[in-house]
């Protein structure tokens, strides 16, 4: 199973305002591939705002002569295919992408895709928290955080140790063991990652 790990950092509060995208492709517990991309929001969006400034580092003029989102989506588009995209709060990172594709008037990948917020509570409930700087502390992954590139490869890496973890082979083994429905996005719209509370989670391993 082929896994994208996303991420996207964002200059203000809106959606399309996407200036940063890290993407980590795993296949076969490995990674393979990494890129991160700066990214030109379109000039609807407004000016970047100091709060995200500040959490991502990211400003305007470093952006200005950045390729636009449809440019950069052409080199993950087709990995996103057909794969398991994952993301820490994915329901942030996945209206981002839905957002952007729709601006630009790009056809949605028919994929599906797994939050690892949602899986870290479930698979290690004892956490203090389940931030991905917290996550990828408790299981040793090295992170430059809010850096687009290191939080998806965080976030990829984090699934894989979910994975071994429960000792299944795959994303849906591992949400068979976690009462897990995937999100999906394709052409037809989006559907949520989702989690039943009712489940209790046994070490398996």
């Amino acid at each position: 199973m082929r896994y994208v790990a996303l991420d996207f950092e964002t200059g203000n509060a809106s959606p399309l305002s996407a200036c940063a995208l890290g993407v980590a492709v795993f296949e076969d517990r490995s990674l393979i591939r990494e890129q991160v991309s700066l990214i030109k929001p379109p000039a609807c969006v407004g000016k970047f705002h100091w709060g995200n400034v500040r959490v991502n580092h990211i400003k305007e003029r470093m952006v200005a002569d950045a390729p636009a989102f449809d440019m950069v989506w052409n080199t993950v588009a087709q990995e996103a295919e057909g794969s398991v995209l994952v993301c820490h709060n994915a329901m942030f990172d996945t209206a981002v992408l839905c957002a952007c594709l729709s601006h630009y008037q790009l056809p949605a990948p028919e994929c599906r895709y797994i939050c690892t917020v949602k899986v870290a509570r479930r698979v290690w409930p004892a956490l203090k928290n389940h931030k991905l700087d917290t996550v990828s502390a408790a299981l040793g992954i090295e992170l430059n955080h809010h850096e687009a590139c290191s939080d998806a490869r965080a976030a990829g890496w984090i699934l894989q140790a979910a994975l071994q973890e429960t000792g299944s082979t795959d994303a849906d083994a591992l949400a068979a063991k976690i009462g897990m429905r995937l999100g999906r996005i394709s052409s037809m719209g989006t559907t949520p990652c989702s989690i039943a509370k009712d489940i209790r989670i046994e070490n398996t391993v």
